[in-house]
C-alpha cells in the first residue's frame, strides 16, 4: 500500500508539472492564475472525507501559471490521496492529447468530454475553457490494488463536485 501511495504522490506531482505547461505560453503575467478557480474552495476537506470514507488531513495546494491544485491525504493507517487540478485555459487540443494516451478510455456522462487513464480522470468542462484533473483514493486497504474502479468512481465524485460549481 505504501508503494501505491508513493505512486499516487508521484503522479500528482508529475501531473501538476505536465498540466502547468498546457497554458498559453505567450501570457507571462503573474496574475494569470488569479483567473483559475481555487480547487480547495470547490472541493473541501469535508468533501474529501465524504469520498474517502475516513478523516483527511489539511489541504495541500500549489499554483503555477494557469494551474492550481489541491490534495487531501487520509489520516488512516493506510493513507489514501485525493487530488484536484484545475487548468485554465484548457483547449480541446489539450484534452485530445490526454485522451489519446495508451491507457486512456472515454468516460461518459461528465463534463463536455472525459477520459480516464487508470489513475487520473480528465474532464473538459462544459464551458470548454477549463480542464479538471481528478484522482480518487482508490479501494480501501486490503482490496485488490489492480482494481481501478473504486478510484474511477471516487475521481468522478471529485470532478462532479468541482464541476457543479464551475459550470453553475
Amino acid at each position: 500500500m505504501k508503494i501505491r501511495l508513493l505512486t499516487l504522490v508521484f503522479l500528482a506531482v508529475a501531473l501538476t508539472a505536465l498540466v502547468s505547461a498546457c497554458g498559453d505560453s505567450s501570457d507571462t503575467s503573474s496574475s494569470a492564475s488569479v483567473n483559475v478557480p481555487d480547487p480547495c474552495a470547490l472541493f473541501t476537506k469535508a468533501d474529501a472525507e465524504s469520498v474517502l470514507g475516513e478523516p483527511a488531513g489539511a489541504a495541500e495546494s500549489s499554483e503555477a501559471e494557469g494551474t492550481r491544485s489541491c490534495s487531501y491525504l487520509s489520516t488512516g493507517a493506510s493513507p489514501r490521496m485525493i487530488n484536484v487540478i484545475i487548468v485554465k485555459p484548457c483547449s480541446m487540443t489539450d484534452y485530445m492529447n490526454y485522451s489519446e494516451g495508451p491507457l486512456a478510455e472515454p468516460v461518459d456522462g461528465i463534463g463536455m468530454h472525459a477520459s480516464w487513464d487508470k489513475a487520473v480522470l480528465l474532464v473538459h468542462s462544459k464551458s470548454g475553457d477549463t480542464c479538471v484533473y481528478a484522482s480518487g483514493g482508490g479501494g480501501a486497504p486490503g482490496t485488490d490494488p489492480a482494481d481501478d474502479k473504486p478510484a474511477l468512481e471516487q475521481a468522478k465524485k471529485v470532478a462532479n463536485k468541482v464541476l457543479e460549481q464551475l459550470d453553475a
